[in-house]
């Protein structure tokens, strides 16, 4: 499977080499996997029922040909992130035998590769991420080609898991059920049963032992109380009740960042633009500059931190006789190609072009940007590493948009330093430390490119640190709140570096370059986050120097706010607190406003807020976001108190 882009074609890979694990004593030739793969591709070809491109996916990657297939198989070791099959692959060689005369070598038989029997966990656990990963609509294809392939070429010989062939509908076609969207839906709510009754016996055991820890917490207690004064058992109790108390504003804050993680792009979001990005390359390509073009991914989507809103990037590369204006080329291609309305960009640092598609998708396309996609893909080994990084990344972005701070375009910190900034705190900041420094390990365990004349290079295996990661108990929550004090109170803004190269925050090491060239006075640089792989790149160079205290200032708010358990000052929500019941006729609104800000505090009252006319209560909440616009603006969310006056009380409060 590709190692960082997320194409749900590559599923039936897995699928095929899933059917085909213990077959003739766990071996199987890559002549005979090949074959699997031709008799697909004519079934795909036959058959327009089918709307997944597995077609294209084969012929791209020649996976109906021997030689095709070992150099896919050789380019996914390692395997990358997102393999559903529990083993590695690797291509193996047969026995040989050397001739005493002559030296000959003779090999015994042909390529193979070892697919051991699956356990019914690994099955189980193989069904369910197939489930949860791949669209409902691309199941429905697998299930078809499995069952054309079973009656083809798979006959008399059973699968990995010992199941009747039981068929379902699919496009028209018939299909394996366990593959098909009908019985994964099933499986997931079945494993969800299962998961919510393990959970419950879990919890009780897990209450009973808490029980019996506390009897004997209890019993050391006592007899440690005898000899104790006073002010000895005041002092234990009250570290007692604040270990309490930080418990619970821990799971407040892990609960408000596990709802944030609801903002993540589903799968079918990504597989929407999975789709999107292999139509616009073959719209591309039918354009005599573009005929060799590559259209690939980077930014959020590529880095796995894409929100259901977030714009789709893209990089052409590969162009032919390139014009002074490429930009421009391209924008004609798109708009003759259907898209539109199209902008384009061509005066910044990296020109792009803006559209639309025709699903809703907003997307930016600029030209031979190889860096950004190898950027992406190195913040994606580090989010897959520990589950915990995502909730952490979408809580530090809510924070400093809700106060203001991001924005690298305005002078403040763009997404992409700020989540420098959180891989280098969990890298060199946390203890244990939570993620890899993935740029210094060995040379033999490294992925190497040279892009723009700048060495690339990363461990092409980050899922073997996952046990690292496991060493450190700590929550999301507790480790934002430690995120927010570092960068409040012990980051030195003016004196230190962030360094994702290394892995370390340290003093600087780099001198900021000349302003211009007419003027050799060194840029200023308020706060220096250095680029992993551009060594002398300052991704917070556009950073503004009295912005640097805002900055500041909204770590220390959150970790005050986090400290006393406010998440929603930590985070700036708005409030809507009744005066009194919220049912009956109100003729008055008495709003209390006060604005929380990186430099503004301030108070004010009006009456009324809706002008004479009645409002019922009960719909009070329609009236929050009304409440909203008046008052919000992007930098400045506020607490309204609203008290609500009957109207057989005279309009006095």
């Amino acid at each position: 499977m590709a190692l960082y882009s997320e194409n749900f074609s590559t599923a039936l890979f897995d699928v095929i080499l899933f059917e085909c694990a213990c077959y003739d004593g766990n071996k199987y030739t890559v002549r005979e996997l090949a074959v699997a793969f031709a008799d697909a591709h004519l079934m795909l070809l036959s058959n327009s029922s089918v709307k997944t491109p597995f077609d294209v996916y084969i012929e791209q990657y020649k996976l109906h040909t021997e030689q095709g297939l070992k150099r896919y198989m050789l380019s996914l070791l390692p395997r990358g992130n997102i393999g559903y099959f529990p083993y590695r692959t690797p291509i193996r060689t047969p026995m040989m035998t050397v001739d005493p005369y002559d030296y000959a070598i003779t090999i015994c038989g042909d390529d193979f590769v070892d697919l051991p029997a699956c356990s019914s966990s690994e099955a189980e656990m193989f069904l369910q991420k197939y489930g949860d990963m791949i669209p409902s609509a691309v199941q429905d294809d697998i299930a078809a080609v499995v069952l054309y392939l079973r009656n083809r070429c798979w006959r008399n010989r059973r699968s990995s898991v010992s199941e009747s062939t039981t068929l379902s509908s699919s496009n028209g076609l018939l299909g394996v059920t366990k593959y098909s969207r009908n019985l994964t839906a099933g499986e997931q709510i079945k494993s969800k049963g299962l998961y919510i009754q393990g959970t419950v016996q879990q919890q009780d055991l897990i209450q009973r032992h808490q029980q019996e820890e506390d009897d004997r917490e209890l019993e050391r207690l006592e007899k440690e109380v005898r000899g104790m004064s006073v002010t000895d058992e005041h002092a234990a109790y009250h570290q007692r009740l604040q270990l309490q108390i930080d418990a619970a504003h821990h799971t407040a804050i892990n609960q408000y960042l596990d709802k944030l993680k609801l903002q993540a792009a589903t799968a079918d979001t990504r597989y929407k633009v999975e789709i999107l990005r292999q139509a616009l390359e073959t719209i591309l390509r039918k354009y005599a500059r573009f005929q060799n073009a590559e259209v690939r991914l980077f930014g959020s989507f590529e880095s796995g931190l894409s929100t259901l809103t977030s714009d789709a990037d893209f990089t052409v590369s590969n162009l032919v006789g390139l014009s002074i204006e490429p930009i421009h080329e391209l924008a004609r291609a798109l708009q003759a190609s259907g898209y539109g309305p199209i902008k384009t960009i061509a005066n910044a640092r990296v020109p792009i072009v803006c559209f639309t598609s025709r699903c809703g998708i907003r997307c930016d396309m600029s030209i031979n940007q190889p860096m950004g996609v190898f950027n992406s893909q190195l913040i994606h080994a580090y989010q897959k590493i520990d589950t915990r990084f995502l909730g952490i990344w979408f809580g530090l972005r809510s924070l400093a948009d809700k106060h203001g701070i991001l924005g690298g375009s305005t002078g403040y910190l763009s997404s992409y330093a700020l989540t420098m900034m959180l891989i280098v705190f969990l890298q060199d900041v946390t203890s244990p430390p939570i993620l890899p420094k993935l740029q210094q390990q060995s040379t033999d365990r490294m992925i190497v490119r040279m892009i723009d004349g700048y060495l690339c290079a990363y461990d092409k295996e980050p899922r073997n640190y996952t046990q690292l990661a496991t060493k450190n108990t700590k929550t999301q929550g507790e480790l934002l709140k430690d995120l927010c004090w570092y960068f409040g109170h012990t980051f030195s803004y003016s004196t230190q570096e962030v360094n994702p190269r290394l892995g370390v925050i340290r003093n600087r090491s780099i001198s900021p370059p000349p302003r211009s060239r007419r003027d050799s006075r060194p840029k200023d640089w308020p706060i220096c986050v250095l680029d992993p792989f551009i060594t002398d790149r300052n991704v917070a160079g556009n950073c503004r120097t009295y912005h640097v205290a805002d900055i500041r200032q909204c770590f220390r708010s959150a970790y005050d706010a986090f400290l006393g358990g406010d998440i929603n000052r930590a985070f700036k929500e708005l409030i809507l607190a009744l005066g009194c019941s919220g049912t009956g006729v109100f003729n008055h609104f008495h709003v209390i406003e006060r604005t929380i800000g990186p430099r503004i505090h301030r108070s004010a009252s009006w009456t009324p807020v809706v002008p004479t006319r009645k409002i019922n209560g009960n719909r009070l909440a329609g009236q929050a976001g009304r409440i909203r616009r008046c008052f919000g603006s992007a930098h400045e969310t506020m607490t309204l108190v609203v008290l609500m006056v009957p109207r057989n009380r005279g309009g006095q409060l």
